[in-house]
Formats: structure tokens, C-alpha cells, sequence
């Protein structure tokens, strides 16, 4: 059985100063439901905004359910627009009063090995620290995500058609100095890709296995550092693929 879910669902920290998950996701600008957030909320009466905090743990891919297939797939094709939609505790709050964080996004084809499969991901997006405005990629997820159609957006690369997980992550950094600190928050969306395109994803990243625990990016400050200027940070798990379309921030630099 093919195991993912479409949206981040289990707390994992029982103690966390940072709180967050994907209520639901936009495509071309219509909201396509938060069915599968209040699905398991629901049915497993858990808190789903909690995060991961060790990078070797199978939930670093997809989160706690991540082993999961759920019933909906979310149909795309290339050139699409897919942009998450963050909150905080509650559909349209987003608070980083008291974190900051880079936002990253990854793809991988839905095998049946399922998320944690070696080499199986490549990144589509990624972006840290804006040096003019002086914020974070989070900080711009302030606004109320129903005015811009989502926090941020990927643009679906034109590969062969099937079944694929998108994976958005926000890491909050505020504890990252001291050992498995950073706050890692990643969600997983189950879409078909309905063209055929003739681009392969590479792949070549893993979770877990990419991210180590004492690399920059993901300790930070790096080890033995008070401080550390934010445009040095070194975004984690590589450069983005060369061939994505990428994606960008509503409300970067306007």
C-alpha cells in the first residue's frame, strides 16, 4: 500500500514554544478544503501543529502519520499553482512573534516504499532570510493566508504524470543552538499529476538522512557560536533542483 498523508497530523513535542501546521492548500488560487486536517483531528483527537525535533526519525519526511495513504489526491498539472496555507492554532492566525525560520519545499513520486525511501525527494523551493525587509520566510506568513491564496507557492515542474508528494517544511530556529533544537514542521500533500511531462526528478535527498543533527542550517547558531548574522544561514538539504519552475512569498519585499 502506497503510505502518506496530505497534511501534517501529530504532535510529537509535548513541550514546544513553536506551533504550526498546513490547514489546507490552494491551487490556481481556489482553496481545495482542509478535509484531511479535521479528518484526523477528528478521528484520532490529537494536536496536529506540534513539531519534529530529531532529524533521524522516519517522521522528519512527512510527520507522525506520514505512513498513511489517504483517500484524496489532489489533481495538478504543470504550470499549476500550489501554495500551502500555515496557521497557527487556528484557520487564519499565524504567530512569529516568538520564532523565525527558512521555509523549504521538496517533491518525490509516491512509491510504495513509502516517504522515508533513500533518495527519493528533490527540492523545489527554498528561501531564509530577506536582508532589505530584515525578516524571515515565516514572518511574511502573517497575513491571513485567505488574501493571498496561500502563504507561499510552488509552481508544479512539468513531470511525468502519476502520483507525487509535495512536502512544505518550515523550520523555526529560535531553540536551534543547542542539540536537536531546530523545530522542524513538514506536511505532506498527496496530488496526481494529470500531463505528461518528460522531466525526471532527480531525487538525491533523503529523510531522514539529508539533514544531520550538528549541520549548519540545522544547529543554529553553528556549534560553539553565540551569534550568527541571519544572511550567512545555509539553507539545508541542497540546492534547489535546476530545472523546478520554483515558487516565491506573497507579500516578499511589497
Amino acid at each position: 500500500m502506497i503510505a502518506h498523508t496530505l497534511v501534517t497530523t501529530l504532535a510529537l513535542a509535548v513541550v514546544a514554544s513553536a506551533h504550526m501546521s498546513i490547514f489546507g492548500v490552494w491551487i490556481n488560487g481556489q482553496f481545495q478544503g482542509d478535509g484531511r486536517n479535521l479528518y484526523e483531528r477528528t478521528k484520532f483527537n490529537i494536536q496536529t501543529n506540534s513539531p519534529v525535533r530529531n532529524v533521524d526519525w522516519s517522521y522528519i519526511a512527512c510527520h507522525t502519520l506520514g505512513s498513511r495513504e489517504q483517500p484524496k489526491w489532489l489533481e495538478v498539472k504543470a504550470g499549476d499553482t500550489f501554495a500551502p496555507e500555515w496557521y497557527w492554532n487556528e484557520r487564519g492566525d499565524f504567530y512569529t512573534g516568538s520564532h523565525v525560520g527558512p521555509v523549504l519545499v521538496y517533491i518525490a513520486p509516491a512509491v510504495s516504499t513509502g516517504p522515508n525511501t533513500p533518495e527519493i525527494w528533490t527540492k523545489l523551493f527554498h528561501y531564509a532570510y530577506n536582508a532589505i525587509d530584515g525578516k524571515w520566510a515565516d514572518d511574511y506568513f502573517k497575513e491571513d493566508a485567505t488574501a493571498t491564496k496561500g502563504h507561499h507557492f510552488i509552481t508544479i515542474p512539468d513531470i511525468p504524470a502519476g502520483n507525487y508528494l509535495i512536502r512544505s517544511e518550515v523550520i523555526a530556529l529560535q531553540e536551534a543552538k543547542f542539540p536537536n533544537g531546530a523545530q522542524h514542521f513538514p506536511s505532506c500533500v498527496q496530488v496526481r499529476v494529470m500531463t505528461n511531462g518528460t522531466t525526471s526528478l532527480p531525487g538525491g535527498v533523503s529523510f531522514p538522512g539529508t539533514y544531520l543533527p550538528n549541520q549548519p542550517g540545522i544547529r543554529w547558531p553553528p556549534e560553539g557560536a553565540e551569534t550568527a548574522d541571519p544572511k550567512d544561514y545555509p539553507l539545508p538539504g541542497g540546492e534547489v533542483w535546476g530545472k523546478s519552475p520554483g515558487g516565491g512569498i506573497y507579500g516578499l519585499n511589497v
